[in-house]
C-alpha cells in the first residue's frame, strides 16, 4: 500500500518537473473546463429561466429591430448589424405606416402616415427620416421611395440617415445587451489565465522544440529560474505569451467567419485578411520552434483552449429577470414562427386565427428572427386568396402580395439587399 502511494506521488511530482510539460499543461486545461463547470453552477446557472414554449405575440416596448439587436449580439459583439434596418423597415409595413411594393426587381416604398398608429422611438427615427425629415434643405415630405442603385443616387443620404438614427437609438436604448446578462467578468479571467498558464507549459515542452530560437527559449526559461526550483512557472509565462499570438489569430478568423456568413462583407473580409497574414507569421514561427508532429498537438490544444475560454465566457453570462423574460420571447417567437408544430401542440393554450393580419402582424418579428421564410409558409393559402380576391395588405402590394412574402423579405435576400444597396 505504501509502496503504491509513492509511486503515484512520484508519478505526480514528475508533471510538476521539466520531464513533462506538456502533459502539466493538458492537465492544467482540463482542470480550466472544470473550473468552469464548478463557475457556471455557481453563478452562471439561469435561474430566471422560465417553462417555455410559443409566443402569439410579441413583448410589449420591443420593436422588430430591437429584439434582432438583443438576439444578435449572441454572434456580434456589437450587437447591431444590417439586418436591424431591414427589419425596422419591414417593421413599419407591418403596422401599416409604410408600404412596400415590389415590382420584378424593383422596390418602393411608400408613406401611408401614421394616423392613429402608435410607434416605438426607434420606429418613427426611421419613419421620420425616410419620409418627414424636418432639416434645412430637405425636400420631405416625400411620398416614395425607390431602393437599390437608382435609389442610391436619389435618395442615399435619406437612408444613410435613417439608418444612422437606428443605430444610435438602438445603442442608446439597449447598451449591447447591458442590464439584460451579468457577465460574471472575473470569474471568465480567472479561467482566461488559468488556460493560459497551460497552454504556455504547452507552447514549451523540451521534447517539442527544435531549432536556436527554441534553444534559447527554454535555455533562458532555466536561467530565470536559476536556484529558485521555479522552472515550469516561468516556462508557462514565456509560452503563454504564444498562446496568446494563437488566440488572436483563431479570433480574427473565427470573426471573419461569422460576419460573412451575416453577409458583412467589408469588415468580414478586413478581419479575413488580418487572421489570414497573423497566421502564416504563426505557422512560420511556430514551424520554427517545433517538429512536425509537436506543431499539430500544439495546434490542437490551442484551437481547444480558445473554444473552451470563449465557450465559458457564454455560459457565464447569466441572464437577468429581463433578460430572461426577452430571451423566453425570442425563444418562443423563433419556436412558433418557424412552425415547431410539436412543441406548439404541447405548449399553445389558445390558437389564434391564422389569418392574413396575424400574418402581417408577426411577418416582421419573422424576419428579425430568421424564420420569415417558414412564417409565411404556414399562410400560403389565406396568403393566395388575399391576393385572388384583390384585396392587398396595406403593408406589402405587388408581387409580396402572395405567399413568397417571407422569403422576399428576409435578411440576406432581395429586399434586404435592394435596401443595403440605397445607402
Amino acid at each position: 500500500m505504501g509502496t503504491t502511494a509513492s509511486a503515484l506521488l512520484g508519478g505526480l511530482e514528475s508533471l510538476w518537473g521539466e520531464h513533462s510539460p506538456f502533459v502539466m499543461g493538458e492537465v492544467i486545461l482540463l482542470g480550466a473546463m472544470g473550473f468552469y463547470l464548478v463557475a457556471w453552477l455557481l453563478v452562471g446557472w439561469d435561474h430566471h429561466k422560465a417553462a417555455g414554449g410559443p409566443k402569439h405575440e410579441p413583448p410589449a416596448g420591443y420593436s422588430p429591430a430591437a429584439l434582432r439587436y438583443l438576439w444578435s449580439i449572441e454572434d456580434c459583439p456589437v450587437g447591431y448589424d444590417d439586418g436591424c434596418f431591414t427589419t425596422a423597415v419591414v417593421g413599419l409595413a407591418g403596422k401599416g405606416v409604410v408600404t412596400i411594393e415590389q415590382n420584378g426587381s424593383t422596390f418602393l416604398l411608400h408613406d401611408r402616415g401614421v394616423g392613429t398608429v402608435e410607434l416605438l422611438p426607434d420606429e418613427e427615427i426611421v419613419y421620420n427620416a425616410l419620409f418627414h425629415d424636418a432639416s434645412p434643405g430637405s425636400d420631405a415630405p416625400r411620398g416614395s421611395l425607390t431602393l437599390g442603385q437608382s435609389g442610391r443616387r436619389l435618395y442615399g443620404q435619406v437612408f444613410r440617415a435613417a439608418e444612422a438614427g437606428l443605430r444610435t437609438q438602438l445603442d442608446e436604448q439597449l447598451k449591447r445587451g447591458e442590464g439584460y446578462r451579468t457577465h460574471n467578468r472575473w470569474w471568465v479571467w480567472i479561467g482566461v489565465l488559468i488556460s493560459l498558464f497551460g497552454a504556455g507549459l504547452l507552447n514549451t515542452d523540451p521534447t517539442f522544440l527544435e531549432s536556436g530560437i527554441a534553444n534559447n527559449v527554454a535555455e533562458g526559461a532555466a536561467e530565470i529560474s536559476s536556484g529558485l526550483n521555479v522552472e515550469w512557472l516561468v516556462r508557462g509565462v514565456l509560452g503563454g505569451a504564444l498562446a496568446l499570438f494563437w488566440a488572436l489569430v483563431i479570433f480574427l478568423l473565427y470573426g471573419s467567419f461569422i460576419l460573412l456568413r451575416r453577409r458583412d462583407m467589408e469588415p468580414g473580409l478586413g478581419l479575413g485578411f488580418l487572421g489570414v497574414a497573423f497566421g502564416f507569421m504563426l505557422v512560420k514561427v511556430t514551424l520554427e520552434l517545433y517538429t512536425g508532429a509537436g506543431f499539430l498537438r500544439v495546434a490542437a490544444w490551442m484551437l481547444f483552449g480558445y473554444v473552451l475560454n470563449a465557450r465559458g465566457a457564454n455560459l457565464l453570462k447569466r441572464y437577468s429577470r429581463k433578460g430572461r423574460m426577452v430571451q423566453d420571447y425570442i425563444e418562443g417567437l423563433q419556436m412558433y414562427t418557424g412552425g415547431e408544430r410539436k412543441a406548439d401542440s404541447k405548449f399553445q393554450v389558445y390558437a389564434p386565427e391564422m389569418s392574413a393580419e396575424h400574418h402581417d402582424q408577426l411577418l416582421p418579428y419573422a424576419v428579425a428572427l430568421g424564420r420569415a421564410g417558414n412564417w409565411s409558409q404556414r399562410f400560403e393559402s389565406v396568403l393566395a386568396n388575399r391576393r385572388e380576391s384583390g384585396t392587398p395588405s396595406p403593408g406589402f402590394r405587388g408581387d409580396l402580395a402572395g405567399p413568397g412574402t417571407g422569403s422576399t423579405l428576409q435578411v440576406n435576400e432581395p429586399f434586404h439587399e435592394a435596401l443595403n444597396a440605397s445607402y
